[in-house]
């Protein structure tokens, strides 16, 4: 009977543990491709050729998405991640696991995504990971340093996400579920 009993806890673990793989694997890419799509869009909507990227620009396109991401990470599911070598908050530095990532995107630039299990203080999760490339709406903000506006050098005075060109690697965004 015991026997019996371990055998049953150990199914339903198994069974729950595939249970947040296949929620990770599923929500993952929908998550990074709305964030990724968001972001897309509204720079293509607000941020004009030849016109000025001011204050109101940055948080119809920057603020709004990392207010969607709030709402998502909010839920308490999942957790959403920006991280970048080159960044400009220091809040989506990369961990030296996500440089990794990052690495292996700018070596293999074929790679659409990456996915695979992690530990992190003893729990284990599931990330999700897709690149960001540099669109070029993205320039006002992320080209010359010279030519970022005076907002964000003023708040971001240690800023390294400048001296992009159209089509590179900005960095990633990466999924984060739960396995437990």
């Amino acid at each position: 009977m015991q026997k019996r009993l371990s055998v049953a806890i150990a199914s339903v673990l198994v069974l729950s543990l595939a249970g947040a793989a296949v929620a990770a694997e599923t929500d993952g890419p929908a998550y990074a491709e709305e964030i990724i799509s968001m972001r897309s869009s509204l720079a293509k909507t607000f941020v004009l050729p030849g016109a000025e990227v001011n204050e109101d620009t940055f948080k119809k396109v920057c603020g709004a998405v990392g207010k969607r991401v709030k709402e998502i990470n909010e839920k308490g599911d999942v957790k959403i991640r920006h991280a970048a070598v080159k960044y400009r908050n220091p809040v989506n530095a990369a961990t030296p696991e996500e440089a990794a990532i990052i690495e292996r995107f700018a070596k293999e630039p074929e790679l659409k995504e990456v996915s695979g299990a992690f530990e992190k203080d003893g729990k284990r999760f599931s990330r999700y990971t897709r690149p960001i490339y540099v669109e070029s709406a993205c320039l006002a903000c992320h080209g010359g340093a010279d030519a970022s506006p005076a907002f964000i050098k003023a708040k971001y005075p240690d800023d390294k996400a400048y001296g992009f060109k159209t089509g590179d690697l900005r960095g990633i965004i990466s999924v984060i579920t739960p396995l437990e």
